[in-house]
């Protein structure tokens, strides 16, 4: 008699939603910086908002959000006045996965979102996502660790999620003043 084996995982089934709308610019938006309150995630934050001021004149709202589950609607504060919002940060397994169920809760509504990941919790957010019907939804993946690094590699990591961002939620507006600039200002 043979064996027959069989595998006990089903690939998920979940109804498929499109990501929200990208932004041309964020000159005169809102941009949303949502934290999870994890050592780090606040200052993260503030370097990313630096470095993305430097290209873009937009306005600054903050909240949180939970670490570890996903966050009742009523409890998001304002976040429907935001144009874009950036989550931080998914350094741990449940941070990850409720920070990618969150992004695509708020890209739901509208909002373009982008959560801050670390390599190690890459395959759990992209379960996530394909969980949540959202396979499409773009994050930074910065290096690892988030909440135990230093201010200069805390900069690094902030450098390299605020890049992500602009060719993630703006590539159009990234490109087009670096193709100006190379073909000189015309």
């Amino acid at each position: 008699m043979p064996i027959e084996l069989l595998n006990p995982v089903q690939e998920p089934v979940a109804e498929v939603h499109p990501i929200a709308p990208r932004l041309s610019t964020l000159n005169g938006k809102v941009l949303g910086l949502w934290t999870n309150n994890k050592l780090n995630s606040v200052r993260l934050m503030e370097m990313i908002a630096a470095d993305l001021a430097r290209d873009y004149d937009f306005t600054v709202r903050t909240g949180y959000y939970y670490a570890s589950e996903l966050m009742p609607p009523e409890k998001w504060g304002d976040v429907d006045q935001c144009d874009a919002v950036i989550l931080a940060n998914g350094d741990c397994g449940a941070c990850s996965s409720s920070g990618i169920a969150n992004a695509i809760e708020l890209e739901k509504r509208g909002i373009p979102s982008f959560l801050i990941c670390t390599p190690p919790f890459v395959d759990a957010v992209t379960s996530m996502a394909k969980l949540g019907g959202m396979s499409d939804v773009k994050w930074a993946v910065v290096e690892h660790p988030i909440g135990s690094v230093m201010e200069a590699e805390l900069a690094s990591r902030a450098l390299d999620a605020a890049r992500q961002f602009r060719e993630c939620l703006l590539a159009a507006a990234a490109d087009a003043p670096r193709e100006l600039a190379l073909a000189g200002g015309k």
